[in-house]
């Protein structure tokens, strides 16, 4: 499951590189964070909007929480209660927000830019300081302690927690994937391209890393080796984060014309999958835009599409009058 903050869409990118379009928020809303509660409900962190939202899986979305102006939600994670964990980067806060709405602040930062977290098995959350370069654990409680200090201009952006209990950060600004021990070592798994600007991770069943490239419009899977395949490559569209669907939520219904296959996925040697393994994971048949469930078929997925046509229409009618206008003047 993807946010894309460009098109304003959740999507779901299947790990044969097969998308499919879930829903369409509103212009500006710049869907961020994304985790998955335990009815099978994505809840979203709404950078642009300031909310805390929940996308059911037929593509209804209601309103958890409305942060005030700017707060700027960037990541969410679900603690074992329920409870919504909340980066507000530009709150410079992580807050918790219950399934009722009620807020509660955890810990204040202080030009931290709060930007990824996860949650340890202690209930620890685990938190990415892009601004302060840190890695730092805060308790339930509210008990800050750091544990790893990045050089100058990393700038981590997400943490996950892989099975031994490493932490596994993308390193935003350095274009590095590495690995945190709780005592502190870190080795970087993969040094991305320049400008691939890796902003978010998350770790598969089977050990892998999926990264979403955020400069690079790219989703990929690097594995613990440190060998780096291509699942989706986006047009333009700003992929900001990832959580990957546990099996018994996946949709039942088969692929519908909405789902695009990634020419870059199809190029890949090293990503080859047959048709069979691209419908294993089966897609929604419907794309919600706004509040208002349509058909997949002839929904555009990029607003820019509706705005290219309006103008071209409107260029036309006007070129028509003109022509008419000069018509009748040589009357």
């Amino acid at each position: 499951m993807v946010t894309e903050s460009g098109a304003d869409t959740l999507s779901f990118v299947t790990p044969g590189g097969a998308k499919s379009v879930l829903y369409h928020f509103k212009f500006g809303t710049a869907p961020f964070g994304v985790a998955i509660d335990s009815s099978g409900d994505y809840v979203v962190a709404e950078h642009g909007s300031d909310a805390l939202s929940k996308i059911t899986p037929a593509g209804v979305r209601s309103v958890i929480y409305q942060f005030s102006s700017d707060s700027e939600p960037q990541r969410v994670a679900i603690d074992s209660a329920g409870d919504y964990i909340v980066c507000e980067i530009s709150a410079d806060v992580l807050s918790r927000i219950t399934p009722a709405g009620v807020r509660t602040v955890i810990y204040s930062f202080t030009g931290a830019a709060p930007a990824g977290v996860a949650i340890d098995p202690q209930g620890n959350y685990i938190v990415t300081e892009h601004d302060s370069n840190v890695l730092s654990k805060i308790t339930p409680g509210g008990s800050r302690t750091v544990i790893y200090n990045f050089s100058s201009n990393t700038g981590p952006s997400d943490v996950a927690i892989d099975p031994q209990g490493n932490y596994i950060v993308a390193e935003n600004t350095a274009n590095v994937l590495s690995k945190i021990t709780p005592a502190g070592v870190r080795t970087v798994i993969y040094q991305f391209p320049s400008n691939s600007g890796p902003h978010a991770v998350d770790v598969d069943s089977d050990g892998n890393y999926i990264v979403v490239e955020e400069s690079g419009s790219v989703l990929s899977k690097i594995t613990p080796e440190g060998v780096r395949t291509v699942l989706y490559q986006f047009p333009y569209d700003a992929p900001a984060d990832l959580a990957i669907v546990p099996v018994q939520y996946v949709q039942t219904t088969s692929l519908t014309s909405a789902t695009t296959t990634s020419s870059a996925n199809r190029a890949s040697s090293t990503a080859t999958t047959s048709s069979s393994e691209v419908n294993s994971v089966s897609l929604p048949t419907t794309i919600n835009v706004g509040h208002t469930t349509g058909s997949s078929t002839g929904v555009p997925e990029f607003p820019f599409q509706a705005i290219a046509v309006t103008a071209i229409a409107i260029a036309m009618v006007g070129s028509y009058l003109v022509v008419r206008r000069l018509a009748r003047s040589g009357d």
